[in-house]
């Protein structure tokens, strides 16, 4: 087990581990990253503290309990699938989604997860339709077949329509099984060259960080719905998410910020996998990047999650904790246009 998938695997496996009923492989992994992460530390504790207050002798577990656990867990987690890793966080949001999908009875497939009309088995088609793009573009075979001159709303629509007629837990495999050919296809050489269309013409690996993005958004959005924790992707998964939004954000800005041609936005990024970024508010000439010297209209500060959730309109701007220097305006106006860019 790496770093890849450790943070999304080790959060479910604290009840176990706080009973003494991780397997040995999975024990360590979980101490190892207690060590690093205060979260789950933090929540490590709270559980044995629990379960110590239930060991007396009336509330102990059932004879044979712990090495039920051990026998069940293995089976209900699979690890991420091995991919390059630039595509490493796709894998690991497709692990993470796999596992937070495990045991869903039809109402919970059923319930209503996004855009008040997609239930968790209508979000999972939508992921699948649009990973396939990226997919058939690879040579992975696809179900459906892809139509020619297929884009993600109309592929969409085919995968919607395909999935609603076969089982949640069928379209779960379909999807679970295109994803671990799509990371196959890319280890099976260099990276591809040359750009895919998923949503917008893009290069390969960034589209793998644009479809680690949405499975992560939709993860999100499908643990709410069930009542089911999720965990923030590791720091060196947020922080190529967050680059990717950085550097799509003028898209969107530059004809939703009043007076745009010229002006920049410094955004410092706080919490793990943070970081600065001078963005210009139009799309810059290809290639160019703002001098080191540029001094900035407006300077904006916020945690890396919850800007990444304003980026995938999850947030409001005035739902964040956020700080702006400067031009309070231009600021004001780039973090409302910053959702722009998520659509289904």
């Amino acid at each position: 087990m790496t770093g890849t998938d450790s943070h999304e695997i080790v959060a479910p496996l604290l009840g176990a581990w706080a009973l003494d009923a991780c397997p040995p492989g999975d024990d360590g992994l979980v101490r190892e990253h207690l060590d690093r992460c205060d979260i789950c530390a933090g929540e490590a504790r709270t559980l044995r503290e629990t379960a110590a207050e239930l060991g007396g002798t009336h509330r102990r577990p059932p004879a044979g309990l712990a090495a039920r656990l051990r026998s069940a867990a293995p089976a209900r987690r699979r690890p991420a699938p091995p991919a390059p890793g630039y595509a490493q966080p796709y894998a690991a949001q497709v692990a993470a989604l796999d596992l937070l999908l495990t045991g869903l009875d039809d109402d919970h497939w059923g319930r209503i997860a996004a855009y008040g009309e997609w239930s968790v088995h209508d979000l999972l088609a939508h992921l699948t339709a649009t990973d396939s793009l990226i997919a058939a573009a690879l040579g992975v075979t696809v179900e459906p077949p892809l139509a020619p001159g297929s884009d993600p709303e109309s592929r969409t629509r085919e995968v919607l329509n395909f999935a609603r007629s076969r089982t949640a837990e069928q379209a779960r495999r379909t999807w679970r099984a295109q994803a671990e050919a799509l990371c196959g296809a890319l280890l099976a050489g260099p990276a591809p060259t040359g750009t895919i269309a998923a949503g917008w013409d893009m290069p390969v690996p960034d589209a793998l960080v644009a479809r680690a993005f949405e499975t992560w958004i939709h993860s999100e959005d499908i643990g709410g719905v069930l009542a089911r924790p999720t965990v923030a992707p590791l720091p060196e998964h947020l922080n190529p998410m967050a680059d990717l939004a950085v550097r799509t954000l003028p898209l969107a800005t530059a004809t939703r910020v009043t007076a745009p041609e010229g002006r920049h936005v410094r955004l410092n990024l706080t919490g793990p996998g943070g970081g600065t970024w001078t963005v210009p508010v139009t799309p810059p000439a290809p290639g160019s990047t703002p001098p080191a010297s540029l001094v900035p209209d407006a300077e904006v500060t916020a945690d890396i999650v919850e800007f990444c959730r304003l980026v995938g309109d999850r947030r409001r701007p005035d739902q964040l904790s956020v700080s702006i220097a400067g031009d309070t305006r231009l600021g004001l106006e780039w973090l409302a246009a910053a959702p722009a860019l998520a659509v289904p």
